[in-house]
């Protein structure tokens, strides 16, 4: 945008120039994005789990099965200073650099991409969701700038020093995204899935057979090394007289006990000798709860029933194990009838002011936020964080279908232009799509947040995409194969 103006004081003529380019404010809107998300939302807002795991990683204990890399993070930016504010300034940074570096992938940025990044920025996803202190923002964090990493990597691969810099950047953000949010690994498989194409078509096979192998061995390197870093990543930030990490077991046994209570629900003729033969009575009590604590909506309306508890707690873990591979391979239809029930609320939530759409403030027991020197917040700019998300609310903004159906568009249009890196940004799209259809199999509950990578994922798609528009009457040229 360029403009000229002319001024006449005292006699002489004063002649402003002014040129703004398209790339110059599209890193002015994003920049000032960040700031006013600081300013609205530092020290970052923080609920039970975010506190818990504050609490761990400034103590350096464990007390509960959430991630230990998280409180590891947590802890070492409380360290310097007191809090959430630096975490969350970082973390911020991180995810708002990554969309100004997608103006580095074109050769061109279009006025497009700044009424896109604006938009953007103005949504809670990037106003609010950036400020708030949970681990499936830093893992959406993670995995969007590792995408961007895997990009640039792939426009200097022949330079291999600052190839190799990129791509261990991105392992390390990603292996950490991975352990914080345990099916973030599929945002790394699609990644080394990009990685594998671009290594294969680098101009250095000639052979279609070749392109195959070199790929294939740099796809699945990428995998190895996600899984390696991964765990190296989170035995370091294990406390030292850490108890046994039962995250796996405890996750397994609450997403198939509630399956099996919700078969009971749908289904009272279904059987559950596997249950009887373990403890008849503490069975007859489960399924007699079962359809009135059973909601597709979260597994809490169980949690919260002493008399179900009761039940729950006589019956093993090997019992409810033989009961759920009862209802999959012996009942899949109602396994299938569960799972629809359980992941519509957790994908397109019929009332999405259930699913705990934003969270503003502070708030956990004093025992853990004493300690912290931390107080209950929730002031003045929370009400106004609040009612500001709330005007969003059941639009396509808050809807995760939206989003993956935009992600699916954007990434077909990038496979079809590929160029450059399309690939890699093509890869985050079906990324997010994939790491949505992963909750199927594992909602217990319909949070939004769980989600929150399937809508940041689209909206850097869809910021690439304005960029350099991928429209699909235009001529391809310098096309990736």
């Amino acid at each position: 945008m360029a403009g000229e103006s002319k001024r006449r004081s005292g006699g002489f003529t004063i002649e402003i120039n002014v040129n703004v380019s398209a790339r110059t404010a599209f890193r002015v809107v994003l920049a000032a994005g960040l700031l006013v998300m600081l300013g609205a939302n530092l020290p970052g807002h923080l609920s039970y789990d975010s506190v818990a795991q504050l609490y761990e990683g400034h103590f350096h204990i464990r007390e509960t099965w959430g991630p230990a890399l998280y409180a590891w993070v947590l802890g070492f930016f409380d360290g310097f200073i007191p809090g959430t504010s630096l975490y969350v300034t970082v973390s911020a940074a991180l995810f708002f650099g990554a969309l100004a570096a997608l103006g580095g992938l074109r050769g061109k940025v279009s006025w497009w991409a700044v009424l896109a990044a604006a938009g953007a920025v103005l949504t809670p996803q990037l106003m609010i969701y950036q400020g708030i202190v949970w681990k499936d923002v830093m893992f959406a964090n993670c995995a969007v700038a590792g995408f961007v990493l895997v990009a640039y990597a792939g426009q200097v691969w022949p330079e291999r020093g600052k190839r190799w810099a990129l791509l261990i950047t991105a392992l390390v953000l990603m292996a950490a995204g991975a352990q914080v949010r345990q099916n973030g690994i599929i945002a790394g498989g699609f990644a080394a899935l990009a990685l594998g194409w671009i290594a294969a078509f680098d101009g250095a096979q000639a052979t279609t057979k070749g392109r195959w192998r070199r790929g294939l061995t740099w796809a699945l390197g990428a995998l190895v090394a996600l899984v390696v870093v991964g765990q190296v990543e989170t035995t370091l930030s294990e406390p030292a007289r850490a108890p046994k990490d039962t995250a796996l077991g405890t996750g397994l046994r609450i997403v198939e006990s509630f399956d099996v209570i919700g078969a009971m629900a749908l289904d009272p003729t279904y059987r559950v000798d596997a249950l009887s033969a373990a403890n008849p009575t503490a069975a007859a009590i489960v399924k007699s709860r079962a359809k009135a604590d059973y909601s597709g909506r979260r597994v809490d309306f169980v949690d919260r029933d002493p008399a179900i508890q009761a039940g729950l707690n006589v019956l093993s873990d090997q019992a409810f194990a033989a009961q759920w591979r009862d209802l999959v391979f012996k009942h899949p239809g109602l396994y299938l009838k569960v799972r629809i029930e359980d992941f519509r609320w957790v994908f397109a939530p019929p009332v999405v002011d259930w699913c705990l759409p934003i969270y503003v403030g502070v708030d956990a027991p004093a025992e853990k936020m004493a300690p912290l020197g931390m107080q209950h917040r929730y002031i003045q700019s929370d009400v106004m964080l609040y009612n500001y998300a709330s005007w969003f609310l059941d639009t396509p903004v808050y809807s995760h279908v939206w989003y993956a159906g935009l992600s699916l568009v954007l990434g077909l249009l990038l496979l079809w232009r590929r160029q450059g890196a399309d690939i890699a940004m093509a890869a985050l799209q079906f990324a997010s799509v994939g790491f949505a259809a992963s909750f199927f199999i594992i909602s217990i509950a319909c949070d939004y947040r769980y989600l929150y990578f399937t809508d940041v994922a689209a909206l850097t798609g869809l910021i690439y995409a304005a960029l350099d528009p991928p429209m699909p009457w235009r001529k391809r040229t310098h096309t990736v194969h």
